[in-house]
């Protein structure tokens, strides 16, 4: 069976149209994606509906009074937010998708589910027992996460496991390997951080100088604030390929978020996860269950006091692989985890 899927993938980062990219390129998928601005159409390939949704903030919309506990975590008023929900709304009559993938807005899966479609809601880690969270999983048909059931909370589980779905990450296994000597002799760390923020200076630098034994490397943003940074610390910025920076470091320092993670996972290293700030506290809770499920070491964050050589001769020691064997499934196994849970969506859809 083709399922036509029509995917909202939120504009904050690029994660959630890579997921979306994810389920182009399946057989037995069509596939409408909706997101914020005409140039996130740039960011996908292949053959799909896009539709671009005009900014949910702006001149045209009031924020109005959203307070803690409310049913709704953002939710604007103005004549652009009723042009962006109209545009929606008329993109799924004319798509006519068999399930609204919601990624992640507990208003547009509100929404979806009210103009009378099928709605599969995403779930990220995180402290998520809101009002807000909970009111979209008590409406989805179903539930899915990108990661398998062994890093999910039991809360969660308890509460909503009969609707979750966890398709994994699509990858392979890296083959073990030793990283190139350094030049410089020296062990190198690369450090990934997020594409959708910066880490500080700051505690980059106070890392490296405890460590002069190793040279660091960082390939991604970092918020410059004045700190003088020592020798062995090298700032490369954004790069096209960390992969191949990553495969060739002694050990990978990676931000939790998904595809970050996921990333680090492929470069076959050992790795140790510094989760950025999120809300939800959304990477802390995902480094935490990879520590407990897979033995990643992780630190709290980049102001956390560490002692960094212990700690780096730990992280260095690990099992080449962990990462990878907790997260990765076949591509096979992702496509049908997939099409089981929007069978089942439909299934409870009609129940």
């Amino acid at each position: 069976m083709n399922y036509r899927v029509s995917y909202y993938a939120h504009h904050h980062g690029t994660g959630h149209l890579r997921h979306a990219q994810r389920l182009a390129e399946l057989e037995g998928v069509d596939l409408q994606v909706a997101s914020t601005g005409e140039r996130r159409r740039d960011l996908l390939f292949g053959e799909l509906d896009y539709v671009a949704l005009p900014a949910d903030a702006g001149p045209l919309q009031h924020p109005g009074k959203m307070r803690a506990g409310d049913p709704l975590h953002y939710a604007p008023v103005g004549p652009g937010i009723q042009e962006r929900f109209a545009m929606l709304n008329r993109a799924w009559a004319r798509f006519v998708p068999d399930v609204v993938m919601v990624d992640v807005s507990v208003e547009v899966a509100l929404f979806a589910r009210l103009s009378g479609y099928t709605v599969a809601f995403r779930r990220m880690p995180g402290e998520r027992r809101d009002r807000a969270h909970e009111l979209a999983y008590e409406v989805a048909d179903a539930i899915f996460g990108y990661f398998p059931a062994t890093l999910e909370d039991p809360t969660h589980l308890a509460a909503f496991g009969n609707k979750s779905h966890y398709l994994g990450v699509p990858g392979s296994l890296p083959a073990p390997s030793d990283p190139p000597a350094a030049p410089s002799g020296r062990r190198r760390v690369l450090v990934q951080t997020s594409l959708a923020s910066a880490i500080p200076a700051r505690g980059l630098a106070v890392a490296a100088a405890a460590s002069p034994e190793w040279l660091w490397e960082v390939a991604g943003a970092v918020e410059e604030d004045g700190t003088r940074l020592p020798e062995n610390l090298l700032l490369h910025g954004v790069v096209p390929d960390p992969g191949r920076a990553m495969a060739a470091a002694d050990l990978v320092i990676s931000s939790a978020g998904h595809n970050a993670v996921a990333a680090a996972a492929a470069s076959g290293r050992p790795v140790m996860l510094v989760p950025e700030e999120r809300p939800h506290d959304e990477q802390l809770h995902f480094a935490r269950a990879l520590e407990g499920v897979a033995g990643i070491p992780m630190l709290g964050s980049w102001e956390e006091p560490a002692d960094w050589p212990s700690l780096l001769e730990r992280a260095v020691g690990t099992t080449q692989g962990a990462l990878a064997d907790a997260l990765f499934v076949s591509p096979a196994s992702f496509a049908d985890a997939l099409e089981a849970m929007l069978a089942a969506c439909l299934k409870a859809a009609v129940a």
